[in-house]
């Protein structure tokens, strides 16, 4: 099952939404700077994937600087953070076709559609250059 929560790291000032699987790995991450709400993440976990299974690493360091990088410590303890709490898919997929379109990507999925490894970003991180 699919889980969306939202924390605030208070360290770097940041708000961050995640979407988690049932095993507590984050799917999708999105993190906006708290004091003016630019978003600084946008990184999808299949994305990357994606790219490296094609050993294309200079793809994925590409997709890596303008988009962040999803975390691998997963979300075990979320609940303890700083201003924790859940959000709905339509939550979430606000805040990530928000931050996906600031950080240069194309288009998201709408509402409804499946949210599990779907991101919307574009493929090519740098559609300048052929991969």
């Amino acid at each position: 099952m699919v889980m969306w929560i939202r924390t605030y790291d208070e360290s770097r000032g940041l708000w961050q939404y995640f979407e988690g699987d049932d095993e507590g790995r984050v799917l999708r991450q999105v993190e906006v700077r708290g004091d003016d709400g630019t978003p600084v993440t946008a990184a999808s976990l299949d994305e990357v994937l994606r790219f490296q299974e094609r050993a294309d690493i200079a793809t994925v360091s590409r997709y890596e600087q303008r988009y962040g990088r999803v975390t691998e410590a997963g979300l075990a303890g979320w609940e303890e953070a700083p201003h924790a709490g859940t959000l709905s898919a339509e939550a979430f997929e606000g805040v990530w076709l928000d931050a996906s379109r600031a950080l240069g990507a194309v288009a998201a999925p709408p509402p409804g559609t499946d949210t599990g490894t779907g991101t919307g970003t574009d493929p090519d991180p740098d559609p300048g250059t052929d991969v």
